[in-house]
């Protein structure tokens, strides 16, 4: 069957594709063929054909591709004529202009926004705005540009500022630094940049809050969980991780504080059902928990943002934001976005909220819709260009998700086949080794090469599972004389130290580099085995899942090119290439 049989030439023609290609756009039986095209056709009129390909509406194409096609033009405007252009070409204004942009380092590719997706940015919206899209179509670079757009129009209301909030401190930090390189020193001066957990300890820490927020790794927290596990009804036969993942995955993220709340409150995507008296017999550990906790001074970050709410309502608290934007929002969950949703009355131009569900690293699942978060109609966006890394490498990191469904932030499907890279490049190099000695050796020769061809050596980075294995590879390459610099927890990237980058799969998310190094991808390390060592088919069929992303998002931190390897016996997830 032919590839467009279920359309009209009239319907392609239509799309924007030119008359004379229509015959053999018809003609097509396959996406090869369709990609054979791509190098002859106008982008603009290509692009269409590949997402109907992929399966998307055809009425969502059109709108897409049309939204101008029916405005009256004045062929006399030259400037109108530039401003449809723009999505194809950048009008510089000088050679010197032109040459700065051919050689610029990637710091200034980080702020770049792409001209079609200033109309996104600089639209006015009556209310939370949702944009989604693939790695490296632009999401926080659209979201930083948002942030100062609206910082712009505050101008002339003294006193009041932007929120931008990420997961990470380091996200946050690496965010500030671009933010500063795109705005004046008036436009930052009214945008705060930070990561949600900290901006909420430390708005409580300035009202009088007597707890300490804590983490699950805090031996103190550990202490009140090991005393409420007595608790435990031993003629249920729960294994002990079970209590964990259901304060996890259900008490925490629906504020649920009372045995008449667990008892209603709703278990779907839990692997164990439970009737209501099971309920009634293990709300007493949680119970205790929560006791013991209080008795310490302690909290957990769940509790404390459903505190900081009521807290903030109390005394009256005036905050400074008109407006909030939220990067990575797929890490966020419930918990934060209810803090959120409070922080900023409902009004245009409140919320601005960006996110890929494939990006999901942490277990932090939201429905925004339930966070009181209402995204309607056309202020739900996605983006469809990649604009960072090759084709090539785009349908690799695709592929490590392939057959697994994702949400969209509210509880819908999203797909991973809706977007397309403009850049091709080589094929990410996959080598498998005997040992460590062998892999390090291939990675160091490899390096080596792109060092003698002048690519600077912070344009590189190596990253693995863990910080103990990235360390490895790391005195293999300073023993053959070659930088490295450790991109810890708490170090920001200076692009102008030298060293190659050495950082966990985790620290990466957010950055980019023209070269990156997945190394150690072996059986037993990716996926890590006490990642997904639950009892509970379902919460390991989502551990799994954070895993595989983990995977996605380091590789689509390459530019030009990715390097894949492993030693040993080669992680599962390596064999779907």
């Amino acid at each position: 069957p032919k590839l467009f049989a279920a359309y009209t030439a009239e319907q392609i023609l239509a799309l924007g594709v030119p008359p004379v290609f229509i015959e053999q756009v018809m003609a097509l039986v396959d996406t090869v063929g369709l990609n054979q095209l791509e190098s002859v056709m106008p982008a603009e009129a290509w692009e269409p054909l590949h997402w109907l390909a992929e399966g998307l509406d055809y009425q969502e194409v059109l709108e897409e591709f049309n939204e101008h096609r029916n405005e009256p033009v004045d062929t006399n405007d030259f400037i109108e004529a530039i401003e449809r252009s723009k999505r194809r070409f950048h009008v510089v204004e000088n050679e010197q202009e032109l040459l700065q942009m051919l050689n610029a380092p990637l710091e200034k590719w980080r702020v770049f926004l792409h001209p079609s997706q200033r109309k996104l940015v600089e639209s006015p919206a009556n209310g939370p705005v949702r944009v989604l899209g693939g790695a490296g179509t632009g999401k926080t670079v659209v979201a930083m540009h948002r942030a100062r757009w609206l910082s712009q129009r505050l101008a002339d209301k003294p006193g009041k500022k932007v929120l931008f909030t990420t997961f990470t401190r380091n996200l946050a930090a690496d965010i500030r630094a671009n933010l500063q390189r795109l705005c004046s020193r008036e436009e930052m001066a009214r945008i705060e940049v930070v990561n949600i957990d900290a901006w909420m300890s430390e708005q409580l820490k300035r009202h009088g809050y007597d707890f300490r927020v804590v983490y699950d790794s805090d031996e103190g927290r550990r202490k009140c969980w090991n005393y409420a596990l007595q608790q435990v009804p031993a003629e249920l036969g729960l294994p002990e991780n079970f209590y964990s993942e259901e304060w996890q995955r259900i008490v925490q993220p629906n504020a649920v504080y009372s045995r008449e709340e667990y008892l209603k409150v709703s278990r779907i995507g839990r692997g164990t059902a439970l009737s209501r008296i099971q309920r009634a017999k293990i709300w007493p550990v949680f119970e205790e928990f929560r006791a013991q906790m209080a008795r310490a001074k302690l909290r957990e970050m769940g509790d404390a943002m459903h505190e900081a709410i009521i807290l903030f309502k109390e005394k009256q608290v005036q905050l400074p934001y008109s407006s909030i934007v939220v990067d990575e929002a797929q890490d966020i969950g419930a918990p934060a976005f209810t803090l959120i949703r409070s922080l900023v009355p409902e009004s245009p131009n409140d919320l601005f909220i960006v996110g890929d569900g494939h990006q999901r690293i942490y277990r932090n699942k939201v429905v925004l819709g339930q966070c009181g978060i209402n995204v309607r109609g056309r202020r739900s966006k996605k983006l469809k260009i990649n604009y960072r890394t090759t084709e090539e490498t785009r349908q690799f990191a695709v592929g490590l998700l392939t057959g697994i469904k994702v949400d969209n932030l509210d509880g819908e499907t999203d797909s991973s086949n809706d977007y397309l890279s403009l850049l091709h490049g080589e094929k990410p190099m996959i080598t498998y080794a005997s040992d460590f000695k062998e892999e390090a050796a291939t990675i160091i020769k490899q390096i080596q090469a792109l060092l003698a061809n002048d690519v600077r050596s912070q344009d590189i980075c190596i990253t693995a599972r863990t910080k103990h294995a990235y360390e490895r590879y790391a005195s293999a390459l300073n023993d053959a004389g070659i930088e490295t610099y450790n991109l810890g927890q708490d170090s920001g990237d200076s692009d102008q130290r030298p060293g190659v980058r050495m950082a966990t799969m985790h620290r990466i998310k957010g950055l980019e580099f023209q070269y990156v190094f997945l190394a150690g991808i072996n059986d037993g390390v990716v996926p890590e085995v006490k990642a997904i060592s639950s009892d509970d088919p379902v919460e390991q069929r989502d551990a799994l899942f954070n895993e595989r992303a983990l995977l996605h998002v380091a590789a689509t931190r390459a530019v030009k090119g990715l390097f894949v390897s492993s030693y040993g016996v080669p992680s599962t997830l390596l064999t779907v290439h």
